[in-house]
């Protein structure tokens, strides 16, 4: 079974950018295959990988419901959906991507989501690492689709409210009983002379500290020429970022 990573936090702080930078890592260090799930409506983790995404989760959800009351009698809609699903994922050397897409819009989607849930349960044991970009703010740990995590990691920068957003996620993840093993949380953009003040900031908060990736000009010109992290070389932020996951044992 996969080990799951799920990177989180508040608007803003670059959470898309340091899941992009683990699975940089992963795709040069793991073992074996890696799942990327892009789980954020903005879909931008393919964007800064170089991933072209032709169809999501939620096209084929919405297609399904379009489609599924004109199947034929007898056929089975499960397996239709599945392959449908299967589709969607975009395979690339070591790496697999998976991307959400749109939320639900209006109509019923409790068949089509309960059969996302395990088509995703499906795919974990055919890889060594999960790795997802979820969307900003609380909503999607509040039900529950961010459980059975090993590590949840929530991104903060220099901004107080980013901290107080981490501070109500782990309360949420508290009341809601979710299963994650490690909770953790990352500084991101900013300066290392300046990072003391944050973590005093967080002082009394209930997750594991893994450190502090700083401003890097390396991969705001990457992002900006449109080129994928993937072909960033060692930098600041690739070292730190290494360093960072040694602790998770990657």
């Amino acid at each position: 079974m996969a080990k799951t990573i799920a990177v989180t936090g508040k608007g803003g702080v670059g959470k898309t950018t340091i899941a992009a930078l683990i699975i940089r890592h992963l795709k040069r260090h793991a073992s074996g295959p890696v799942l990327a799930i892009d789980a954020d409506p903005d879909s931008n983790l393919g964007t800064v990988l170089g991933v072209d995404v032709p169809e999501t989760l939620g096209d084929v959800r919405e297609s399904t419901l379009a489609e599924i009351r004109k199947l034929p009698a007898g056929m089975d809609k499960a397996a239709y959906i599945e392959a449908g699903l299967h589709e969607t994922i975009v395979e690339t050397e070591t790496v697999d991507f998976l991307a959400m897409g749109r939320p639900e819009g209006p109509g019923c989607y409790c068949y089509v989501n309960n059969l996302l849930r395990g088509f995703s349960d499906k795919l974990l044991p055919s890889y060594e690492w999960m790795v997802m970009d979820s969307e900003a703010g609380m909503e999607h740990l509040s039900r529950r689709t961010a459980s059975s995590l090993d590590y949840l990691i929530v991104v903060v920068n220099r901004n107080p409210l980013s901290i107080d957003c981490a501070r109500r996620i782990g309360a949420v993840i508290t009341s809601v009983h979710n299963e994650v093993r490690r909770k953790c949380v990352l500084i991101n953009g900013v300066p290392e002379e300046k990072a003391h003040a944050v973590l005093e900031k967080m002082n009394g908060l209930d997750m594991e500290y893994l450190g502090c990736i700083p401003n890097d000009e390396a991969i705001e010109e990457m992002i900006f020429a449109g080129r994928s992290l993937y072909d960033l070389g060692d930098s600041v932020a690739t070292l730190r970022m290494n360093a960072v996951m040694e602790k998770l044992g990657a």
